[in-house]
């Protein structure tokens, strides 16, 4: 079978079949997935933490793993895409590919090459707080998201800072989730 014919993976198994067998449609909507698989990973690791050790000692080994992961991320995508600079134009372009940001919807508004704006509308992990019920959606994004955007930006340039504009609990069903600047 050429490059890109299966429409799906149904019938026998063949073991020559990889991703370029798919169509592009296809292999985009395994893109959004894989970006699910990525989150959920994220979610069940912190969860199986809190249930173990407590919130705080989650969110402190959370907070740790996000970090090399960051710049785990930033060194991969920078190649992959040749991404050169250094600026916020730069991070809005990794911001566009990181598997974490797959899950959000956003828009990146860039003010000049050092000043920035991000605002989400769609957050799947604040939904998750909210449908949780534990009230934690009043205080994980001040603590926690305010310092993963710092972690994701600064693994890029660690001049580059971030301040939350429009936050949870103020902003929920605003239309907004939160909105933050970026700068350097």
């Amino acid at each position: 079978m050429a490059m890109g014919e299966m429409k799906d993976y149904s019938g026998d198994f063949r073991p020559d079949t990889g991703w370029e067998s798919f169509p592009r449609e296809l292999l985009l909507e395994a893109l959004k997935l894989y970006g699910k698989l990525f989150l959920a990973i994220d979610g069940f690791w912190y969860l199986s933490v809190k249930d173990r050790f407590g919130d705080k000692t989650a969110i402190e080994r959370d907070l740790w793993a996000w970090n090399k992961y960051f710049r785990y991320e930033t060194k991969h995508i920078t190649k992959l895409l040749n991404i050169t600079g250094n600026d916020i134009e730069s991070f809005f372009k990794i911001l566009q590919f990181s598997p974490w940001s797959w899950n959000i919807k956003f828009k990146a508004d860039l003010i000049n090459q050092n000043h920035g704006t991000i605002r989400v509308q769609k957050c799947p992990t604040l939904e998750a707080l909210i449908k949780e019920g534990g009230g934690r959606e009043k205080y994980f994004c001040r603590e926690v998201e305010t310092k993963m955007f710092e972690m994701q930006a600064r693994a890029l340039n660690p001049d580059i800072s971030v301040k939350a504009l429009q936050i949870p609990p103020e902003t929920i069903g605003s239309g907004v989730c939160c909105e933050w600047e970026v700068r350097i």
